[in-house]
């Protein structure tokens, strides 16, 4: 099969319908690009097995322990929280906590009660191996360049988010065509993958998320801190590795797929976690096909909590407000 039959075979193959591709996705530029893509397909028509308990209530909110089936007999747990005072459909957010997270961490909870507040659904889940998903001696941090083991969990994660949306798609009280995306630093990285390969997000927010992993870790010793985190060498042998797996993971080769939906980027300008040339990098990739809004902190890798009130009014921009229910006289 010559090249230019690969790419239409895998064109077409990522279009069927069981692969869960949206059929308006524009097709692979490139054969890599297709097998890239193809790792992230799924078979939709599998049972969810949903199951929602009652977690707790405010005046704002209804939260519910959720929980659904995924790919690989893979079960993720979620909190799924429904705005109280406002007519649905609502519109909703998939939520994505950064490394050493978990789906009810504090900022999590923080932007899940001001999206409630607007009117709209929010949705968090536990990424592979943190969380509920926690493995003994098996490390959260997905995006390892140099691990097969956190590959693989880097597209679990990825398809676990678009069972997300097939389980909000799947409820009468979310509008199917406004699911937006937040994610936090790994978790932005991880959505920045998840928007590209996911036409029915709707628009995307990313919040201190970095690219071009190969370039960091050849230049690994100019950042202390994440050399702290991957004290390996960076070898000839180690970086063929880090190529063959950043090749599938790094978000520079799927960011550009979002547009011309909306998408805001939140960089650090003094982050010491995500170094400059690699959010350098993922806004390039994101510029090279679109425009992206980009704001830019003046701040370390934990964001100052006024970056919530630009991230409510970016999705307040895209969903409009949320209309208040009537009150029973």
């Amino acid at each position: 099969m010559n090249r230019l039959k690969l790419i239409a075979f895998a064109a077409a193959m990522l279009a069927a319908p069981a692969s869960a591709v949206c059929q308006s996705a524009p097709p692979p530029a490139t054969a890599i690009q297709a097998m890239r893509l193809s790792l992230y397909a799924y078979d939709a028509s599998l049972p969810l097995n949903a199951t929602l308990k009652p977690m707790d209530a405010t005046a704002t909110h209804t939260r519910y322990l959720l929980s659904y089936d995924s790919v690989h007999d893979q079960r993720v747990p979620a909190i799924l929280s429904l705005p109280v005072g406002f007519v649905a459909p609502w519109p909703a957010v998939i939520l994505l906590h950064g490394s050493g997270g978990n789906k009810d961490s504090s900022y999590i909870q923080w932007a899940a009660e001001m999206l409630n507040r607007e009117g709209y659904a929010a949705l968090s889940i536990d990424t592979q191996y943190c969380g509920d998903r926690r493995k003994p001696g098996v490390s959260g941090n997905v995006y390892m360049p140099d691990s097969y083991r956190m590959r693989d969990a880097w597209v679990q994660t990825v398809v676990d988010l678009r069972r997300a949306v097939d389980y909000l798609d799947s409820r009468s009280d979310i509008a199917p065509k406004h699911i937006g995306f937040l994610g936090f630093s790994q978790g932005a990285m991880l959505g920045a993958v998840f928007g590209g390969v996911d036409r029915r997000v709707s628009c995307v927010c990313l919040a201190v998320p970095g690219g071009g992993f190969v370039n960091v870790v050849k230049h690994i010793d100019r950042y202390p801190l994440l050399k702290s985190y991957w004290p390996e060498k960076a070898t000839p042998s180690v970086m063929r590795k880090v190529e063959m797996i950043a090749g599938v993971t790094d978000p520079i080769h799927y960011i550009g797929r979002i547009a011309p939906r909306p998408l805001m980027m939140i960089v650090a300008n003094q982050d010491q976690v995500i170094p400059p040339e690699s959010s350098a990098a993922l806004v390039a990739a994101a510029d090279s096909h679109g425009h992206a809004d980009v704001e830019r902190w003046q701040s370390g890798h934990i964001l100052n909590p006024n970056a919530l009130f630009d991230i409510r009014a970016f999705f307040e921009k895209q969903f409009g407000k949320a209309a208040p229910a009537r009150r029973a006289d």
